[in-house]
């Protein structure tokens, strides 16, 4: 069954107030970043939604990147670990510390600088003059691009693969753009009780992580049609157009921006990392089958307290690793039995040092203790 811990009296009004605004707000936005021409007249001008010249990709992209590098810019200087629950908090570890400013590089840098303002500064008609077109649905988190091009392919099935043979799936919580977003929320006071509280958890929560496999095998299938289609091997306008329109309109629009996002609050903050991404299902996949060096390993501090269940954004039960019948175990987990990203929130929650990162060999990820 899918459980939480939410109460009827978990969300003060200011909350309510900012659900209120906030789910019709995504909607529409992404409506207007994504089809623009729905609520355009035929052959209405692109431009209709642009402010100050610039499109709404670089105002999105302008506020994502701010949100998250604000959040690591506090978090660093704050020097505090966020995912504590009591107030006296000890100093940001060094894990953290690393992981934060790698989201802070990556986003600012590789997520905005890179191509929204570089190629901006050399444009026709200068920086604040975008040319009016639709957003791009072709990201490469869904897998089908690299079927279309030769660098996103060896990026995608090889230099992935290897990066998660020896880190694990930190890809998702260092680097990732939608991974970005979702570790600066989750470390605010608010997004740290959206993920405590209303993160899918249990067995029926666990199964329906299956949507995601699902999701990678369309991925796939639509890149081998696209393949074929670009080598005049086959051609089937109808077959593509309704593949792209699943791809653009459920996955990319509905899933991966409305839910993916406007969800936050009501789902925990990894519900597209956990339910629906691709390229999280393949990095998984690849863990199950090189047993990725790097895991969670538990020692026989366990208390059971099961702070560690309740921080988890990929709703792992954490503490099934760590602690039974009373009394601490010490199984490490990794890719090969849960979907783990990598964060460290449940290392940097624990009170008593009970669990940390440690580099496991093939063969010898399961350690039970001998009691």
């Amino acid at each position: 069954m899918i459980t939480t811990t939410h109460t009827t009296s978990s969300r003060s009004r200011i909350e309510w107030l900012f659900l209120g605004l906030f789910l019709p707000t995504t909607f529409l936005f992404y409506l207007v970043y994504k089809y623009p021409q729905w609520l355009l007249p035929e052959h209405g001008d692109l431009r209709t939604f642009y402010l100050f010249g610039k499109s709404p990709g670089f105002w999105y992209a302008t506020l994502y990147t701010g949100l998250v590098a604000a959040v690591c810019v506090w978090v660093l200087i704050g020097n505090k670990n966020r995912y504590q629950r009591s107030k006296k908090k000890d100093p940001l570890t060094p894990y953290q510390r690393a992981k934060f400013l790698s989201i802070l590089l990556a986003q600012t840098v590789g997520f905005y600088i890179v191509p929204f303002i570089l190629p901006a500064l050399s444009q026709e008609g200068g920086f604040w003059n975008d040319p009016p077109k639709v957003a791009t649905k072709a990201a490469h988190v869904y897998v089908y691009p690299a079927f279309q091009s030769a660098g996103l392919a060896v990026y995608l099935f090889v230099v992935i693969p290897v990066a998660v043979w020896f880190f694990g799936k930190r890809y998702c919580s260092w680097f990732c753009s939608c991974g970005n977003l979702a570790e600066a929320v989750g470390v605010l006071p608010w997004g740290a009780k959206w993920v405590r509280l209303y993160t899918p958890r249990g067995t029926t929560a666990k199964k329906l992580e299956v949507l995601q496999t699902v999701i990678l095998l369309f991925a796939l299938f639509y890149g081998a049609m696209l393949l074929l289609d670009g080598v005049r091997l086959f051609t089937a306008p109808s077959l593509l157009q309704s593949l792209q329109a699943i791809q653009d309109l459920l996955i990319d629009f509905l899933f991966g921006a409305v839910v993916g996002v406007g969800a936050y609050p009501l789902l925990g903050t990894r519900i597209w990392c956990r339910y629906g991404c691709p390229l999280a299902k393949g990095m998984q996949l690849v863990g199950k089958f090189t047993r990725s060096r790097y895991a969670v390993v538990p020692n026989d501090k366990c208390r059971g307290l099961g702070l560690c269940t309740q921080v988890c954004p990929m709703g792992i039960d954490v503490a099934s690793f760590a602690h039974k019948d009373k009394k601490p175990i010490q199984i490490a987990f990794g890719l090969d039995t849960t979907p783990c990203i990598g964060c460290g929130g449940c290392i940097d929650v624990c009170p008593v040092d009970a669990l940390s990162f440690r580099e496991i060999r093939p063969g010898t990820l399961a350690v039970v203790s001998s009691e």
